[in-house]
């Protein structure tokens, strides 16, 4: 006596429908991917920042300006840096900024980014 086996596995459908979802997550990282790269940027900038002693709004500013240029910080200019009188004698630099990645046509994912430290 001959039993029929139960096929298994995935149809053609099934296969191009995972493809499809697969190269959708795949184009979504390629776009938001580069925007937290870059705010790791601005994140050791910051770093950078509060471990030397500054002392002027000027020096900070070139300090900032310097790094941006050497880490290659994209969509951040130095004027986007707010540098304000903070407790004790120091500078408090901030940034908020957002970043914009473009999926398709006019579907646009948007990342708000804030950092901020004191300098001395």
């Amino acid at each position: 006596m001959m039993t029929v086996k139960k096929q298994q596995g995935m149809t053609l459908i099934g296969m191009l429908m995972a493809a499809v979802v697969v190269g959708l997550v795949a184009v979504a990282l390629m776009r938001i991917v580069p925007m937290y790269l870059n705010d790791q940027k601005i994140s050791s900038i910051f770093e950078q920042i509060s471990k030397e002693s500054q002392g002027s709004k000027a020096a900070v500013m070139a300090s900032i300006e310097r790094r941006l240029d050497v880490n290659m910080v994209e969509h951040v200019k130095k004027t986007d840096f707010k540098i304000e009188p903070g407790p004790a004698n120091t500078l408090k630099v901030t940034l908020d900024y957002e970043a914009r990645a473009n999926l398709a046509a006019n579907l646009y994912v948007v990342a708000v980014f804030k950092h901020s430290v004191n300098v001395k």
